[in-house]
């Protein structure tokens, strides 16, 4: 009797096997959905791995799983990994990163790494992203087994993660002015400095041109070329009182009268609007960079500054000047 059991035994293992050949020899998934957002609204979600927490299905599956980053969170080298009780252990590698277009990971669970990637096809506020997921079984009747038992699931996480991703990138604020995150370099300058009152639009615009025009003056009579746009600098600002610092840039090793001494802004990570129209309007600039700054957590280190690209003598048009805002940030 107990032959007759281990050659039934023997003879099932070896159907499995053999039918374990005739299974497919490689999971590949496609998944898309259409998002109401732009695409850096969904890229960030999917380049910062930190941000997974938020929406990969995988961790409401196991509520004791131990996550461990790599020295990168963000971007190309950027990594995790994962040790659980329900889902065992792995880790997780972006090897391609695409800023707004693109994410590609190798995810290690098995021997042979899966590759995933997160497709993003964007028109203005509409987007479309595509997940694709590759696992290649080889010629492993075993690994082909688990592959026909892991294909739901990852299909299930695809459709959780992709529907969690849309939920958060709609929800995020709208911004009408072109908003980016850049380092800018340090900037020799000369400047005035006067406190006032924000109250009055046209006093300020003359003051403004009263300092600028001091300014040009210096840099003229000493026969210094200017080194890039005039900028005004906001150290504090109130509904009541506002310290407004106009500079024009200049080269470091400058020569100019003893009064004007040559400062240089410090560089470094910023937060950039650009603002289209009169500076009468550009409130609106700073409330809509407020937004960003609250909603991607950024901290605030420094004063915020004007940069007056169009020259007001030049293009009489106001619809047509060019002012960009800047808010110096923590990395």
């Amino acid at each position: 009797m107990i032959k007759k059991i281990l050659l039934g035994l023997l003879a099932l293992v070896v159907l499995l096997v053999v039918i374990g050949f005739f299974l497919p020899g490689k999971i590949d998934i496609t998944k898309s959905i259409s998002i109401q957002a732009p695409a850096a609204s969904i890229f960030e979600e999917i380049n910062n791995l930190e941000k997974w927490q938020h929406w990969d299905y995988w961790n409401t599956l196991d509520d004791n799983m131990q996550v461990t980053y790599g020295d990168k969170k963000e971007g190309i080298g950027a990594s995790y990994s994962w040790d659980g009780p329900n889902v065992g252990k792995g880790s997780m590698t972006i090897t391609q990163s695409e800023p707004d277009k693109l994410v590609g990971l190798d995810i290690n669970f098995t021997e042979s790494p899966a590759k995933a990637t997160y497709k993003i096809e964007s028109s203005g506020e509409n987007s479309t992203l595509t997940a694709d997921f590759l696992y290649d079984n080889g010629l492993n009747p075993i690994a082909r087994w688990i592959g026909t038992f892991i294909k739901p699931e990852v299909e299930k996480s695809f459709d959780y993660g992709l529907d969690k991703i849309k939920s958060i990138a709609e929800a995020k604020p709208k911004f009408s002015i072109a908003i980016t995150e850049e380092t800018v370099s340090p900037v020799s300058y000369i400047s005035i400095s006067h406190t006032m009152s924000p109250k009055d639009h046209e006093a300020v615009s003359a003051q403004i041109s009263k300092m600028f025009g001091e300014l040009y003056g210096v840099v003229a009579k000493a026969k210094v070329q200017m080194a890039g746009p005039p900028f005004c600098l906001y150290p504090s600002y109130t509904e009541e009182s506002m310290d407004m610092v106009c500079a024009v840039p200049v080269p470091a090793n400058a020569k100019l009268p003893a009064k004007y001494k040559i400062q240089q802004t410090s560089g470094g990570p910023v937060v950039k609007g650009i603002h289209k129209g009169s500076y009468h309007t550009i409130n609106g600039v700073y409330t809509q960079l407020d937004q960003y700054i609250a909603n991607k957590k950024l901290e605030i280190n420094g004063a915020p500054w004007e940069v007056y690209i169009t020259d007001p003598e030049e293009v009489k048009d106001t619809t047509q000047w060019i002012t960009e805002v800047y808010y110096p940030v923590k990395h």
